[in-house]
């Protein structure tokens, strides 16, 4: 079970979630791709389903109904053996503290080979960092040219104090052309980062 988050908005995290999705489909995983971010959720819009009903209904269920009421909610994709849990209508800032979340998250754990959780930029909510200390790990998506040095490391620390593990990052937005040293990957457009901490705080250059 994995959370992907940003230390800010427009980072890619939503569209790095949604390929790293499809991508476990291709080796045959049954996978479940999870739309945490309460406030602006994109899933259903990416992978054309309803947002009616979500997460957030789940997490305000009564304990003894949460499972039956979880039918219908995760949604099937186009693509085989990928299912969305969409955010659903907006609610009141808090509802992942939920004690149902915990129950939850093991549930789908028992239904499906993996589980992604799209979050909040932990930068500005608290939102990712309740949702990553129930998972396994995280992935932090930086931005190239965007996300700061001090942002991603501002961040990462973050999500450590609360005792979650980084599983890595992703650079998005990428151009291996334009990279200077220290860059490697492949030229899709995605790659990993690794900060000298040494060097002054700047943007994450291409």
């Amino acid at each position: 079970m994995l959370v992907l988050t940003s230390a800010g908005p427009g980072e890619g995290k939503t569209t790095a979630a949604s390929n790293l999705a499809v991508t476990l489909t291709e080796i045959r995983r049954k996978v479940l791709l999870i739309d945490a971010d309460l406030r602006r959720p994109r899933l259903h819009e990416i992978f054309d389903i309803s947002n009616d009903r979500g997460l957030s209904d789940l997490l305000q269920a009564k304990a003894t109904d949460v499972f039956d009421v979880m039918q219908g909610i995760v949604r099937e994709t186009p693509v085989r053996n990928l299912f969305v849990l969409p955010a659903g209508p907006p609610v009141a800032t808090g509802v992942l503290h939920s004690a149902l979340l915990p129950a939850l998250l093991r549930r789908f754990r028992k239904e499906f080979d993996m589980v992604l959780i799209d979050t909040p930029p932990v930068l500005q909510m608290p939102d990712a960092r309740v949702v990553a200390r129930q998972a396994d790990a995280a992935v932090l998506v930086v931005k190239s040219g965007t996300t700061t040095r001090d942002a991603a490391i501002a961040a990462a620390d973050r999500l450590t104090a609360d005792g979650a593990r980084i599983l890595g990052t992703v650079l998005n937005h990428w151009n291996p052309k334009k990279s200077p040293s220290g860059y490697y990957g492949s030229s899709n457009g995605y790659g990993y980062y690794r900060a000298d901490l040494n060097r002054p705080s700047e943007a994450v250059q291409e």
